[in-house]
């Protein structure tokens, strides 16, 4: 006789089984026995604790779905999403093993940014000029649709002479909770704006759509000119 072993596991698991939901390429599969447990919770990188990588362990029974492709979507009871990043096929067992990622930045009313792009014009005296407008919703200085869920983290501070005068560069990683800004973010055209009102030139973008890590734009924090007096409420001419 056969050995059939593909029920042993919701058997012998049952009283620690839970529900998900298995979403491969937008069709969903309902898994109705799950073990599940949490494997890993780190930071993702030095980030004060807000940008947080937590990783959960799933187990079900081959009879449930077919095997999952790395990228795959877990939606847990709680209706957390997770990402399959590599999973296991436990033949002995007749079960998938998968592990998932979780990305996510803390939420708090400081951890976002709004993005905003110019519009390059004259002035009454033909001098350039550049109006900013929030990148969704075309609105000027943005609205609340124009704000992403963002970490700014200090990188780097340098001093410099320039002009007889001290000024100095500060520099920031502004990590992204999702691929939502635009794919050519680097440049004089757009603006980040942390909750404290300060604009951020972006010098670099790193959008890498890899699963083990988050979007990042490297900017530099605007410290002079118009856009950082009309940050601080200058009203001179």
């Amino acid at each position: 006789m056969a050995l059939d072993i593909s029920k042993d596991f919701e058997n012998v698991c049952n009283d620690f089984h839970t529900t998900a939901t298995l979403r491969v390429d937008g069709s969903d599969t309902s898994l109705s026995a799950v073990l599940n447990t949490p494997y890993e919770i780190k930071e993702l990188d030095p980030t004060n604790a807000q940008v947080i990588r937590k990783g959960t362990l799933f187990v079900w029974s081959k009879d449930r779905s077919t095997a999952p492709p790395i990228g795959s979507i877990i939606i847990d009871r709680d209706g957390v999403y997770w990402t399959i990043w590599r999973y296991d096929n436990k033949h002995h067992v007749h079960c998938w093993r998968a592990f998932a990622l979780n990305l996510n930045i803390l939420t708090a009313d400081a951890n976002q940014a709004t993005v905003l792009v110019g519009q390059y014009g004259k002035g009454d005296a033909g001098e350039a000029k550049v109006t900013w407008y929030g990148y969704w919703s075309g609105t000027a200085g943005g609205e609340a649709e124009d704000t992403v869920e963002a970490w700014f983290q200090p990188s780097e501070e340098q001093s410099r002479l320039e002009f007889g005068a001290d000024t100095s560069r500060e520099t920031y990683r502004v990590y992204f909770e999702a691929a939502t800004a635009p794919d050519d973010l680097a440049g004089g055209e757009y603006r980040l704006v942390d909750s404290d009102g300060y604009r951020y030139r972006v010098i670099r973008y790193h959008k890498e759509n890899q699963i083990a890590s988050l979007p990042v734009a490297i900017c530099e924090r605007v410290t002079e000119g118009q856009e950082w007096h009309h940050r601080i409420g200058y009203s001179g001419s």
